[in-house]
């Protein structure tokens, strides 16, 4: 196998001018794949209304810095909050309607959406959500300064409570100024990191390059490990990782999957109101 390597490394713009920044694929800006798309968020009311999605799953990640819960409702009938440092986990297969707004309007919500594709096989499998606390994540000290929350997937044991077909693994990495922390990655792992705070250089065996505060790098798989050393301020990251699917993926509104025919079925399911279920819209 190859020597590891980034594909990308660059800068994101911002909406609008704010502190919130995304990377969309797969015919976006970015290219993420086993993910669609990464959307950081600073939220102080209610933005994400009543909505589908079908083929993938749709994460909601809540980092430490939020003064507010996030409060999921769901067609399965979920009805719960996700808390600062904490999860909830929505694997769409076929169908499912949700809406997330923040507990109390006027405080922060600071997140991070990410849309994980799934395997053609499980697209169309029975949808379900998992919600976890901040205590149910695995939350590592590392040396040299770094702390890591396993959202999903492991890192060397320590294993995340998350259970789906792509396998995917997330972390939320904070590393102190100046330290360096050297993150190990399956060789056939394909992943992101993506800036929260901060700046920080990345290196592989290959490359190296500076990820700035608006910053993503995506890695392709290959030998090696992903080198982090933190700039002066520190740096916070959200880290993606997992097999690419390599498989077609056709986008309409909230709908990923594998085909066009199983898109404009999906679409058609949802206008007849088939997956609405327990959320009144």
């Amino acid at each position: 196998m190859t020597t590891r390597t980034f594909s990308t490394i660059t800068e994101l713009p911002t909406h609008d001018g704010g502190p919130v920044f995304s990377a969309r694929g797969p015919r976006g800006m970015v290219d993420l794949d086993p993910f669609l798309n990464v959307d950081l968020f600073h939220m102080t009311g209610p933005v994400f209304a009543p909505h589908p999605h079908a083929g993938f799953s749709a994460v909601t990640y809540m980092f430490d810095d939020s003064t507010t819960r996030f409060r999921n409702r769901d067609s399965l009938g979920d009805d719960s909050t996700i808390e600062p440092g904490g999860l909830h986990w929505t694997v769409a297969g076929s169908g499912i309607v949700h809406e997330e707004v923040v507990d109390e309007v006027g405080l922060l919500g600071h997140g991070a959406q990410i849309f994980v594709r799934l395997p053609a096989e499980a697209e169309l499998d029975a949808p379900y959500g998992m919600h976890f606390t901040p205590d149910e994540l695995p939350n590592l000290a590392l040396d040299d300064g770094a702390r890591l929350r396993v959202v999903a997937g492991d890192v060397d044991g320590d294993r995340s409570p998350v259970h789906e077909a792509t396998g995917a693994h997330v972390y939320d990495l904070v590393i102190e100024p100046d330290a360096r922390v050297v993150l190990p990655v399956d060789p056939d792992f394909r992943g992101f990191l993506m800036t929260i705070h901060g700046d920080a250089r990345i290196a592989t065996g290959a490359q190296h390059g500076t990820l700035g505060p608006t910053g993503i790098a995506v890695f392709e798989p290959g030998d090696g490990a992903v080198e982090i050393t933190a700039g002066a301020a520190g740096v916070q990251l959200l880290v993606g990782a997992g097999r690419p699917l390599s498989t077609p993926a056709f986008m309409h509104g909230g709908f990923c999957l594998s085909t066009r025919d199983r898109v404009v079925d999906a679409v058609e399911r949802y206008s007849r109101g088939d997956m609405h279920g327990a959320l009144a819209v």
